[in-house]
């Protein structure tokens, strides 16, 4: 029911209509004769619906206007029914586009005579007009967070670049990994959330979603924090993230529409409980921090460091904590080393992606090849193989099909020895396994027991001297 009370003398019914109709013609699209609500697009809404949350928009927001019959007679009138040139007073045409424009307050842009959404949009917080600075409970929990000093700063520098840049992104995203639980990882991610604005940050568990086939609202999301990320080496989920982290264009694509190519703008961070191993040599898409530190749950300084959670969390919960937050990100001067476009690896290498160097499937691959090639190997049984992958060269045993691949080694299953069953083995380039004989330069149908000259430390092994 309305409220018939009259405006006050002097008031101009007509300013209270131009003043409402243009906000509202920010918040509503028309397509097909149903209305959608700009922030939330997937679900249509008829005429009545959309007047209803007019009403209800107009006793929260703007209190002080007296709500008539007359003026919601004019202002629906304004917004619906006429058609009028004033594109700002007029809920417009959708053409079934939605865009991520970070840093564009516009909710609609024009495009040929109708108009696509923005899905980025500003943050609350940012409209307080908050002009202080202080960062002093962040910075105090970054240092407990960050095992160095070094790492800390180049984190910070990453996030200030993002908000001071974010029509822009970054080509490469931090990768904060730590054994142990408790470290503080999902705090991190939501002092991300909160400065580039929840509604603009998609969190979501591993990467499904980001990799599914209908992966739209989450690249349209200015801010990507996957938790808990696990992959294989060399999976296809993999390669999709590797795109999307440093491409300025990707393929994106909605439930019954086809898929598009659309400008990505989206920054990405990532967390795990589990070593990334499936990192190839020389990676430079990923800053991997390893953070379990004396803080974490049992730790020797667990008590301290979750209070410390506390106070971030709870400054969180204050718009104007994250505003002044905010701030200080945006006034930080950034080194001339730091470079967002590119991660400077041989400069800029923390100790944990040192290990992974070390543990990276190039340097597993030549320690493979250089221990067969030594041993002079030209049969080797698989389980054999993937005991020594994974007790000497301290690898995934998963891998043991893609290394030997790339070695050029094959792959039979024969019978051989005194077993009458078949049992998997590897085979050198060069070489055949037939009947459980080998061919080949320097033997012509040995049988594959008579080559069973050495025992490795795992039982034993097909030697040709």
């Amino acid at each position: 029911m309305t409220n018939n009370t009259k405006s006050a003398p002097g008031t101009d019914q007509s300013t209270h209509i131009a003043k409402l109709a243009e906000v509202f013609a920010q918040q509503f699209l028309r397509k097909d004769n149903k209305f959608f609500d700009v922030d939330h697009l997937g679900t249509p809404l008829s005429r009545n619906d959309v007047e209803m949350m007019i009403l209800n928009r107009i006793a929260e927001e703007f209190p002080e206007v007296p709500v008539s019959n007359e003026l919601l007679t004019g202002l629906f009138e304004t917004l619906i029914t006429k058609r009028h040139t004033d594109r700002a007073r007029s809920i417009q045409v959708w053409n079934g586009d939605a865009v991520c424009l970070p840093g564009d307050s516009n909710r609609l842009i024009m495009q040929r005579g109708a108009v696509a959404a923005n899905v980025w949009a500003e943050p609350g917080y940012r409209q307080l007009k908050v002009n202080s600075e202080d960062h002093d409970v962040f910075a105090e929990f970054l240092a407990a967070f960050f095992t160095t000093e070094a790492e800390r700063e180049l984190f910070m520098n990453w996030l200030a670049w993002c908000l001071q840049n974010e029509a822009s992104k970054p080509a490469w995203a931090p990768f904060f990994y730590s054994r142990s639980k408790g470290t503080g990882k999902s705090t991190v991610c939501r002092i991300m959330s909160e400065v580039f604005g929840v509604e603009n940050t998609a969190v979501q568990n591993n990467l499904d979603k980001l990799t599914q086939q209908f992966n739209a609202t989450v690249l349209r999301s200015k801010l990507v924090i996957s938790e808990e990320t696990h992959l294989q080496q060399g999976s296809s989920k993999g390669n999709a993230i590797k795109t999307y982290i440093t491409d300025p264009y990707v393929l994106v694509e909605q439930k019954g529409k086809e898929a598009v190519r659309a400008r990505n703008y989206t920054c990405f961070a990532f967390t795990s409980n589990f070593l990334p191993d499936w990192m190839e040599e020389g990676e430079r898409r990923y800053a991997v921090f390893d953070v379990d530190h004396e803080g974490r749950s049992g730790g020797a300084q667990a008590e301290e460091f979750s209070a410390l959670v506390g106070q971030v969390h709870a400054a969180l919960d204050q718009p104007e904590a994250v505003a002044r937050l905010y701030n200080a990100l945006m006034h930080r001067k950034l080194p001339e080393s730091f470079n967002a476009k590119s991660l400077n690896i041989a400069d800029i290498s923390t100790p944990i992606m040192q290990r992974l160097k070390q543990t990276s499937r190039q340097t597993i691959l030549d320690q493979l090849e250089e221990y067969l090639n030594e041993s002079k190997f030209v049969v080797v049984p698989q389980s054999d193989l993937v005991q020594h992958i994974g007790q000497e060269l301290h690898a995934n045993a998963n891998q043991t099909r893609h290394l030997m691949n790339d070695l050029g080694w094959q792959k039979v299953n024969v019978k051989w020895g005194s077993k009458d069953y078949a049992r998997s083995l590897w085979v050198r380039p060069g070489y055949t396994v037939v009947s459980g004989k080998i061919y080949g330069a320097g033997v012509d149908g040995d049988r594959i027991a008579d080559h069973l000259l050495a025992k490795n430390p795992y039982g034993e092994v097909e030697i040709i001297e």
